[in-house]
């Protein structure tokens, strides 16, 4: 799927944005977080702590 409409999910709401996302960026994101915490569960954790800030982000204004 292509950013934009992941972008579109998000401002839609919809829980399809965090599985979406995850599909396209978790092993890239799981693959930083290991580099950094080099335990597999803290590296998951992270990873889901960034998709949580990203659902619960401010929300600005579409122009």
């Amino acid at each position: 799927m292509e950013d934009a409409a992941i972008v579109d999910l998000y401002w839609q709401r919809s829980d399809q944005a965090i599985s979406e996302t995850d599909r396209k960026y978790g092993r890239y994101c799981h693959r930083i977080a290991m580099n950094i915490c080099t335990d597999n569960e803290d590296a998951e954790e992270c990873v889901n702590d960034t998709w949580f800030r990203a659902w619960n982000g401010p929300v600005r204004s579409r122009t």
